[in-house]
């Protein structure tokens, strides 16, 4: 056909035209490059091969095109934008004598020819990284990946930018601002509008979750060709646009007509395409909804206790059939002449009966309110049986949270990866008891008290029938009877999972706990990769859950932990009412395909980059050694004390795993409730299951602000009841829930030996495993016990918002002789000014052995600090060794402490817990050891003395950058752009660590226990600069004269343990002289001149501290005579340093 003919010719010539321009050779040889070494040092053998990446093949072309694909949409407007300015000189009718087209085929033809030359390169591309691929020892080829996302990323880009550049330029025929429109849409996307409305503006596939699973594929199918789909139709849309608006001579009807009814179809496929976007955003947001409403009229309702459940299961496709016999009990006091229970929306109740006579009922979306024709009284049992089908609709599982990518990220590097908490198809089920896939006697959330969580504790049976094939695995000891496969539980459990899929199993006995592993096959190449461990890993397996015991002081309560494997989707929120994620359930954990999210699960690689490393420092392991070493580091980082450190949104995010074992020792085992305070059992939780990292020990010398700090300076605002009832986020629960939980055990260890509550609670907590526990009964055990009640203190606890302030004066140590022994006094001075009692703990760090696991690496942190460090930490929540003494002050008290030691102290530990001092934990270096008097008989304890200590020595005046007479200078402004937009600033929090690397053009506070202050040490620092920016220090002067003015230099005295070869009961090196806080000499500080300008009486001074050789603590900038009212200091950016950082000034009267 001619037209054809002339849009193959138009398209050819294009792409030679095109091929040939300098701009995109330019762009198509560095892509070349780009990505070929890209690929060889992601996914080749010699490069990186990081697991995230290389566990799971489709991540190889679509990290390829996603990168790509952003190049290309910005290179392809300026390409595309460029053709009316070329070609219009070609519009003379000689040229259209010669060679007659329409606009259908001219414009039709410059599309292809473009969309060809860009899609060549693609494949080029894609060849190149499918080689890497073929090349890799370790990954697997998902070739059907390869074209997929071809078609899905690349097509509807290019189409799409190419309509919007001909339809723009048509319209504004101007090509700078052409430019500009289509650039600005381009960063609007990537910065701003990929996340909303479902993805909807996302026109890149910036944002767009595409992560393929290699075990269920793309989990959202329908999503992705709606969106790419909308983007392709209005892309075409505006290229058939573009033919009508096209000014050249009079062309074709029949052309004019074909545009004209492909514009009305493209743009009815973009509007179909959009709508089904919109309406999967709205009906995932309505079912949140319509969860939180409903939930909200039924949360005051008494809900029975289950304590038994019998499943019938059967599979069929994307649907469940099910019948249960639900048996429970009314553990409320007054009768229920209701029974409610939640099941999940998208299951359809077919009937319920009871004794085999059905019941009246009322479903109100996901609850089920049943008419049992009587009272049950309390104390009473009933049992149901409801039978029901359908499917799962997953936006019931979290109504809380939002699907806000940019808010929750979820993310393998930098591609985003879809988060499902459900699979119902043919070939996999996986059903958590979050999806209510069975009914509960319970909300999934309560709206007005959000902490608040019903647990139950059930003896589960489940009876399953699936498709061929395929294996079911839930909890329990499992056996197989005609096809069925049952699974029979004695344990009680809170709640009962059910995955269904091609799975094949290991198993592994030790100490009377059975190991189980389902996995996918061709996943479990772990079994190569530490190979050496097959006859050690039994010892392995037991060291490191008796390790877990130990750390937690109790037992691991089941007989079985299952380690099964799930798609990459699977993903769980956080929750408010729990730290425990639906990736741990009741001895079973859910773990990623291949252990793709986990950290040092690529055994192999980094067993061959260890074996290098070794081998070039001529040191002699095994492989056995070093394979044992890698499982352990493994195992740790994953299931016992890992965190995820990132960044979200700007801002630092340091959570705990989502794979951690420490609620198998507590969440699941015990459970304690009080009707008035509803947050109880997330307190026990929090307190219980605590583990130490060494992020946490670091903040000691690091500074910057901690979670218990973060708390504090929350719960300053309100009461903890208060906090709770604005429904903060899941971080902020979990700092403010932390913090009242370790002062409440805290409170209930100082009415006691700490030793003998620990011992006491770790067996009431064994007594009452896998029971309900009201703390009324709780509070009468303890008043029985120790002759103490936790009661009386919980209405202060929960309700009152002020909080007590601890001073810390009078720092002594000395060397005493007790019988003939040499051994240590250390004392100080504790007062608590505010009106409200406190509590604090100590803890001595000394010079001999320690406990707890070491940790050696590299560390800057705040002035002064930084070297090489090894550090003891501390790895359990329940049982703190390491705490020397609890301290109660009432308010306005002072007490002076006194503590007997052993071995040579080197600091106080001292943690304040819930109160005003930031930081909480506070580092009082013990720097001098004096010697004591011989005859006296110094004893430890507690003395109460009459007189609050004063901080300040009469004839003196201290400004801190904390009161009223510090300037802070220049306040950073929110742009206008930024308000239209909404971007909230990255420096939100009011105090922050020190930036190392990009400190802020403004004053920024920061603290650290170094710095000086009342409650808060803080101080504040900037980028180093030509003395453009200041602050200044003021005070009023009542008595004229000379004053000795001084500045306040916070440097850390002490510096961390460092070991250097010697045994572990080596005495620590000496600090270092002049205030020094490193291991080694620092080559490249920070910081370094700081200027000061002093005003007095004869003018105005600029005195330079060289901040490293300035001594910790007050420095002297000179005497000056000053005779009006008011003295200032000021300190400017000026420095030649990195950094500039002012903390407090003080004026002494001369004598």
């Amino acid at each position: 056909m001619p037209f054809l003919q002339n849009i193959s010719t138009v398209s050819k010539y294009e792409s030679k035209t095109l091929g040939r321009s300098w701009f995109f050779r330019l762009f198509s040889i560095g892509a070349l490059i780009i990505f070929t070494f890209m690929n060889i040092g992601l996914f080749s053998p010699v490069g990186d091969e990081s697991w995230e990446l290389v566990s799971i093949p489709s991540s190889v072309p679509l990290i390829n095109l996603y990168l790509l694909n952003i190049g290309q949409a910005l290179i392809v407007i300026f390409l595309a934008a460029d053709f009316l300015k070329r070609d219009k000189k070609l519009d003379t009718n000689e040229v259209l004598y010669t060679r007659p087209m329409s606009n259908f085929e001219y414009v039709i033809g410059k599309t292809a020819g473009i969309l060809r030359l860009f899609l060549g390169l693609d494949l080029v591309i894609l060849g190149i990284a499918l080689i890497i691929n073929i090349i890799s020892k370790i990954m697997s080829v998902d070739i059907m990946a390869y074209f997929w996302y071809l078609i899905i990323i690349c097509v509807p880009t290019i189409v799409f930018s190419l309509g919007l550049a001909f339809m723009l330029m048509s319209v504004i025929r101007n090509q700078a601002v052409t430019f500009l429109v289509l650039l600005g849409l381009a960063a609007l996307d990537m910065f701003w509008l990929w996340h909303r409305a479902g993805f909807i503006s996302d026109y890149m596939a910036f944002g767009l979750p595409l992560f393929k699973s290699g075990v269920t594929g793309f989990d959202n199918p329908w999503l992705l060709l709606s969106q790419r789909g909308l983007y392709m139709c209005l892309g075409l849309a505006l290229v058939f646009a573009t033919i009508l608006l096209f000014k050249r001579l009079p062309q074709s009807k029949t052309h004019t007509v074909l545009s004209v009814i492909l514009l009305v179809a493209f743009l009815s496929g973009a509007g179909y395409f959009g709508f089904n976007v919109l309406n999967t955003w709205k009906k995932n947001i309505t079912a949140k909804s319509n969860v939180t409403e409903t939930n909200r009229r039924f949360e005051n309702m008494h809900f029975p206790a289950l304590t038994d459940a019998n499943i019938v299961c059967r599979h069929k496709g994307k649907l469940i059939e099910a019948e249960t016999i639900l048996k429970f009990r009314n553990d409320n006091n007054n009768g229920l002449k209701k029974y409610i229970f939640s099941l999940n929306p998208g299951l359809i109740i077919r009937e319920i009966t009871s004794n085999g006579k059905p019941l009246d009922y009322i479903r109100d979306y996901n609850i089920i309110e049943i008419d049992p024709g009587r009272i049950l009284d309390p104390g009473r049992s009933d049992s149901i049986s409801i039978s029901y089908t359908g499917s799962i609709n997953e936006s019931f599982c979290y109504p809380d949270h939002t699907e806000n990518f940019k808010e929750t990220p979820y993310r393998i590097e930098m591609l985003n990866v879809n988060k499902r908490q459900a699979f119902l198809s043919k070939d996999y089920v996986l059903l958590t008891p979050e999806t209510h896939w069975y009914p509960v006697p319970g909300l999934n959330y309560y709206p007005s008290n959000p902490v608040r969580i019903k647990v139950d504790f059930t003896r589960f049976n489940l009876r399953v029938s699936t498709e061929s094939g395929l294996f079911p695995v839930a909890q329990g000891k499992m056996k197989k009877e005609n096809g069925t496969f049952i699974y029979e539980n004695d344990i009680p459990l809170t709640g009962l999972t059910l995955a269904i899929g091609n799975y094949l199993s290991d198993t592994l006995r030790v100490d009377s706990i059975d190991y189980y592993t389902f996995y996918f096959p061709g996943h479990d190449y772990y079994k190569k990769d530490l190979a050496e461990l097959r006859d050690t890993l039994p010892l392995l397996v037991s060291g490191i859950m008796r390790e877990l015991e130990t750390n937690f002081s109790t037992l691991y309560p089941f007989k079985t932990l299952s380690l099964l494997e799930v798609p990459v989707h699977f993903y769980s929120y956080p929750k408010m009412s729990t730290q425990t994620r639906a990736e741990l359930q009741p001895s079973m954990l859910l773990l990623p395909e291949k252990l793709s999210t986990l950290q040092n699960a690529g055994f192999g690689k980094r067993f061959s980059r260890q074996k290098k490393n070794m081998i070039r420092n001529n040191q002699v392991v095994t492989d056995k050694e070093l394979q044992v070493r890698l499982f352990n580091d493994f195992i740790r980082n994953t299931f016992i004390s890992g965190e995820n450190f990132r960044f979200i949104n700007g801002v630092v995010v340091n959570e705990p795993t989502r794979y951690r074992l420490g609620p198998s020792f507590y969440f699941f085992k015990n459970n304690f409730y009080a009707l008035d305070y509803p947050v109880i059992n997330a307190v026990f939780e929090s307190h219980l299951q605590k583990v130490t990292t060494p992020m946490t020990g670091m903040r000691r010398f690091t500074g910057g602000i901690s979670e218990q700090d973060r708390a504090n300076l929350i719960l300053r605002n309100g009461s903890f009841s208060e906090i709770l009832s604005m429904e903060p986020a899941s971080d902020t629960i979990r700092a403010i829930v932390s913090v009242k939980g370790d002062y409440l055990f805290n409170l209930m260890r100082s009415k006691g030996s700490i030793n003998e509550f620990n011992s006491w609670f770790r067996k009431y907590l064994d007594d009452h495993k896998f029971q309900r526990l009201d703390i009324l009964k709780f509070n009468s055990d303890l008043k029985k016990r120790f002759g103490f009640e936790i009661l009386p203190y919980m209405d202060d606890w929960f309700n009152r918002n002020e909080q007590p302030g601890f001073l810390f004066t009078n720092i002594e140590a000395g060397e005493i002789v007790v019988g003939d022994r040499l051994r240590y006094l250390v004392s100080f001075t504790a007062s608590n000014p505010e009106n409200v009692a406190g509590i604090f703990n100590i803890a001595l760090r000394t010079g001999g052995p320690g406990r707890g696991r070491q940790m050696t690496g590299m560390f800057r942190g705040g002035p002064g600090g930084g070297g090489p460090f090894s550090m003891s930490m501390q790895g359990q929540g329940m049982e703190p060794d390491d705490i020397s003494r609890i301290v109660v002050l009432e308010p306005g008290q002072a007490k002076k402490i006194k503590v007997i030691l052993d071995a040579e102290p080197r600091a106080i530990i001292v943690n304040t817990l819930f109160s005003k001092n930031i930081p909480g934990e506070i580092n009082l270096p013990l720097s001098e050891i004096k010697k004591v008097k011989s005859g006296s008989t110094p004893r430890e304890g507690e003395e109460i003395i009459s007189k609050l200590p004063d901080k300040i020595i009469p004839g003196e005046l201290i400004v801190d950058n904390e009161d009223e007479g510090f300037e802070a200078g220049i306040i950073e402004t929110t742009s206008l752009l930024k308000k239209l937009l909404r971007v909230r600033s990255r420096n939100r929090a009011e105090y922050s660590d020190i930036n190392m690397f990009r400190a802020p053009e403004t004053w920024q506070k920061a603290v650290q226990s170094a710095f000086y202050g009342r409650y808060i040490l803080s101080s504040v620092y900037t980028r180093g600069g030509t003395g453009d920016r200041s602050v200044n220090w003021s005070v009023k002067i009542d008595d004229p004269g000379y004053y000795e003015i001084y500045c306040y230099i916070g440097k850390v005295r002490d510096r961390i343990t460092v070991r250097t070869g010697r045994g572990p009961g080596s005495a620590a090196p000496q600090a270092p002289p002049s205030g020094d806080a490193g291991g080694e000499p620092r080559r490249d500080s920070p910081y370094k001149d700081i200027h000061y300008r002093v005003y007095h009486d004869e003018g105005i001074d600029e005195i330079t501290v060289d901040f490293e050789n300035a001594d910790p603590g007050w420095n002297n900038l000179g005497r000056y005579y000053i005779s009006g009212d008011t003295a200032k200091v000021e300190l400017t950016n000026k420095s030649s340093g990195r950094i500039v950082i002012g903390d407090a000034v003080r004026w002494v009267k001369a004598d």
